[in-house]
This record gives structure tokens, sequence and C-alpha cells, in this order.
């Protein structure tokens, strides 16, 4: 058989097979997929993480020193995720999904998880990475579900690749994340916040007022003005989940 014949008869069988999934919150049921019509469907709190500027980066700094950033950036993102229940998914060359399992009473532990993000890669670790001019990062936050679809036998989490509309949601509001609003929230995530992630008590001329740290942007997704929300706020990587 011919390698078009081959394909031929792979993309006959596909095309004619029924889509199963498996609807789960366990990331370790990517065991039980195959390279043929399967996923994994699960609802989620997804943290999109940009590396901002990243041909400016390439030509100032080549190639083998943005692969040593690009593999620091995951072990922070993998550190500080696995202390909050979340898993790490290599996106493509610069960005990673950041992904909490579950329903909205994940939003709070996620959007905790990406203030810690913010504060391990500018302030407790900055220094690591100071020797590269110009190195930006941007977070972008939604929920929703996800279908998950297996690539690789040898890695369940980071290369299975997620499709779903709050995945690019969160890619779209993380475009808009610039220093120093590294994290910037979908109007849902927003609204489902308790009190202590939206107000933080100020000292104002002596006077303690309760003051948002969250501010309100319009954007435009898919040709629709939307709200989303940013902030410059961080937490200490040390803080409780």
């Amino acid at each position: 058989m011919s390698w078009q014949e081959d394909l031929s008869q792979k993309l006959a069988t596909l095309s004619q097979a029924e889509f199963n999934y498996i609807e789960t919150n366990d990331i370790n049921k990517s065991s039980e997929l195959d390279f043929n019509c399967s996923g994994l469907y699960m609802e989620s709190t997804i943290i999109y993480f940009e590396i901002k500027n990243i041909e400016y980066l390439l030509k100032e700094n080549g190639r083998r020193k943005i692969a040593q950033i690009y593999k620091m950036y995951h072990q922070v993102l993998c550190a500080v995720a696995e202390q909050n229940g979340g898993f790490v998914n290599c996106f493509s060359s610069d960005a990673f999904l950041v992904i909490f399992p579950g329903k909205e009473d994940t939003i709070p532990v996620a959007v905790k998880c990406a203030m810690k993000i913010a504060s391990a890669l500018s302030t407790t670790y900055v220094s690591s990475f100071g020797n590269i001019a110009g190195l930006e990062f941007g977070i972008g936050m939604d929920h929703g579900h996800i279908m998950g679809i297996k690539n690789l036998s040898d890695n369940k989490l980071e290369q299975i690749n997620w499709l779903g509309a709050c995945l690019y949601k969160a890619i779209r509001i993380g475009h808009e994340s610039i220093r120093p609003y590294h994290i910037s929230i979908s109007s849902m995530l927003f609204h489902n916040l308790p009190e202590n992630l939206r107000i933080k008590q100020r000292s104002i001329l002596g006077i303690k007022k309760n003051t948002e740290i969250w501010t309100k942007v319009t954007y435009q997704h898919e040709g629709v003005k939307h709200h989303l929300y940013q902030t410059n706020q961080k937490l200490s990587i040390e803080e409780e989940p």
C-alpha cells in the first residue's frame, strides 16, 4: 500500500467514525485516550500565559537563549500550578496553558495562582531572567468547557491538544495584557470572584478605604465588544491556595 492509499484509508476511517469522549475532571483519564476519534471533555478555568514580543526577543537574543527562557518559564508555571491544583500544557512556542479542572469554584483558585505567577516572575525570581532585555509576559483567563485530544503517547498532560471557546477567549484577553497589568480576566470570572479577590483596603490621606483592584476595559472579540478586567495585583507564592 502506498502512503497516499494509507492516508486515504485513515481519513475514511476517521470521517466515518463517531467521535467519543470521556467527560471528567481527572486529567489522568487522558491515559485512556487513543489516536482515533476520542477526546477528554472537561469544565475548567483556563490561564493562557503568553511570552510577549517573541520575534523581537529572538532577534535580540537568539534561539538558544529564548529556548532557555522558555524552559525557565515552564519550570515556574509547573511549580506554582502544581501547588494550586492546576496542570501545565505546552500550548505553543510562545505560550502555555495552566488548566484547573472543575466548576466555578476553581475560578478564585486559578486567579490566585495567576497572581502568584505574576509575583514569581516580576519579583521573587526576576533576577533569574535579568539578562534578557525586553522580556514581558501576559495572562488571559476564562472559564468553560474544553476538549482535549491526544497526539503523543509518551506524555499525558503537556502535549494534549485542547479546543474550546473559553480557551480562544482567554487567548484574546491575554493579548490585551501588558505591563503593569499582567493579568486580564473575562467578565464571567470577575463576577465569580469573592470580595477578597476584588477589593483591597488602602490608606488614602490617612483614611482607610476599600478600593477595586480591577480595571474594566473594552475589547473586540469576534467582531463584538466585550469587557475584561485587568489588575497589577500580585500574591506571594508562599500564600496558601
